[in-house]
């Protein structure tokens, strides 16, 4: 079932058919929300989140684009998918058709936020970099150079790659936020890198800075060399939850800290 600008209909078939071509041709912004039954995670910064970047790609917004308004639009599509998994993504299209901004939410069933300590090795992508600045926190803003780094991911064996700006500094990887652990200090890319303004980035790091005092955040710029400095490695994903990295290059990762460090943070949200 999808919710296509609050309509319900079961099949992309039943949508006009002028949306449909705008929907697969138009230049779109996604945003996409975890779910668990009926709890919305985060809901608040989603759709502040959601707004800022319509307004920055100069997307008209409707004046009943209020917060309750997609929260009503989400609980109508969750009634209507009576056979709706436990965990679940809710994806949010926004594109233009005739002139005017429409939306199309839909459901996919995700795993549970979790603590993942597979193998898990990376690599630095160098064959094209992203911009430094506010312009790259925006999600459609480097989706090429995003794909061309996913292939390269996956052509020579890594399960991610981190991505760099021009000034050589690292930005982020492909699923999400990175963070390194040193000693009592925990280091992860500011957004001035070019790094994506995740929802449960903020999150953490709010929760970081204010919920505990074990380690201290540092949001700055961040040399490839940290990474051989580091203690441990991890990612950081809405998707995902907490992807320790076990190898880079030649660096091996243990995972003493982060699995502390991942049931204090769900503990408080999940």
């Amino acid at each position: 079932m999808l919710n296509s600008n609050g309509v319900i209909v079961s099949s992309l078939k039943l949508v006009e058919e002028d949306l449909i071509h705008s929907l697969l041709t138009a230049f779109s912004i996604q945003e996409s929300i975890r779910l668990k039954k009926n709890n919305i995670y985060f809901l608040e910064e989603h759709y502040f989140r959601v707004i800022a970047t319509l307004r920055r790609y100069r997307f008209g917004i409707p004046m009943n684009y209020t917060m309750s308004f997609f929260e009503e639009e989400i609980q109508k599509l969750i009634e209507a998918n009576k056979n709706i998994s436990e965990n679940n993504l809710l994806n949010l299209h926004f594109f233009l058709c005739r002139g005017k901004t429409q939306f199309v939410l839909s459901f996919s069933t995700i795993e549970p936020f979790k603590f993942i300590n597979t193998s898990y090795s990376i690599d630095i992508y160098k064959e094209a970099v992203i911009a430094s600045g506010d312009l790259s926190n925006l999600s459609p803003t480097n989706r090429g150079i995003r794909a061309m780094s996913k292939r390269y991911a996956e052509e020579n064996g890594f399960e991610d790659v981190l991505l760099l700006n021009e000034k050589k500094n690292i930005v982020e990887s492909l699923v999400g936020t990175l963070y390194l652990l040193q000693g009592n200090q925990i280091l992860t890319p500011g957004l001035e890198s070019g790094c994506q303004d995740f929802t449960y980035r903020s999150a953490f790091n709010k929760w970081l800075n204010k919920k505990q005092t074990i380690y201290s955040l540092i949001e700055n710029d961040v040399n490839p060399f940290e990474l051989q400095k580091s203690e441990e490695v991890m990612i950081l994903s809405l998707e995902k939850g907490f992807q320790c990295v076990s190898n880079y290059r030649k660096t091996t990762y243990p995972q003493r800290k982060t699995q502390d460090i991942f049931n204090a943070f769900s503990i408080n949200f999940f």
